[in-house]
């Protein structure tokens, strides 16, 4: 199990065992684990379940920033290019975005998380280099224990390639 707390922004992870007792072609008893993960990253309200592709943008976001912040926190001036948002639909809280901006002010550079429901920020925060890398290694170890998803079939199917 994997808990972070921080800034209201939650991630918890979790892994259930299942063993799955069969048969073999030769008639043999035999037992296999297979390992359920369970991913939720949290920002305020707007709630990851388990979909790589967003777990992924947030990771790359953090990414992104911190190697634009190592290249440019030396440089008097320099400015990190960085505004993305993801966005739900949903019919009970309406539209939803969550910002990742960088921002820079008295010449250093925080990324701001923003999240916005209905067109109106609802919360938001600024995180400094080593919270974007503390939040960073919290998002990788809950993506490493996401699985494959096991689908059990009677049927045997062809395949398509």
């Amino acid at each position: 199990m994997i808990k972070f707390d921080f800034n209201g922004i939650k991630i918890e992870a979790t892994v259930e065992m299942k063993q799955h007792d069969y048969r073999d072609s030769g008639g043999h008893y035999r037992s296999r684990a297979d390992r359920n993960g369970k991913v939720v990253a949290r920002f305020w309200g707007f709630t990851i379940d388990g979909d790589l592709t967003e777990l992924a943008f947030v990771k790359s976001m953090l990414n992104y920033f911190m190697q634009c912040y190592w290249k440019r926190t030396s440089k008097e001036g320099s400015k990190i290019e960085l505004a993305k948002f993801l966005c739900h639909e949903t019919k009970k809280e309406g539209q939803q975005k969550l910002f990742f901006i960088a921002r820079q002010k008295n010449k250093k550079h925080f990324l701001q998380i923003c999240f916005q429901q209905r067109g109106a920020t609802v919360n938001e925060c600024y995180l400094d280099g080593q919270e974007v890398i503390m939040l960073d290694i919290a998002i990788a170890k809950a993506i490493s224990l996401l699985s494959p998803a096991v689908i059990e079939s009677d049927a045997v199917t062809a395949s398509p390639f």
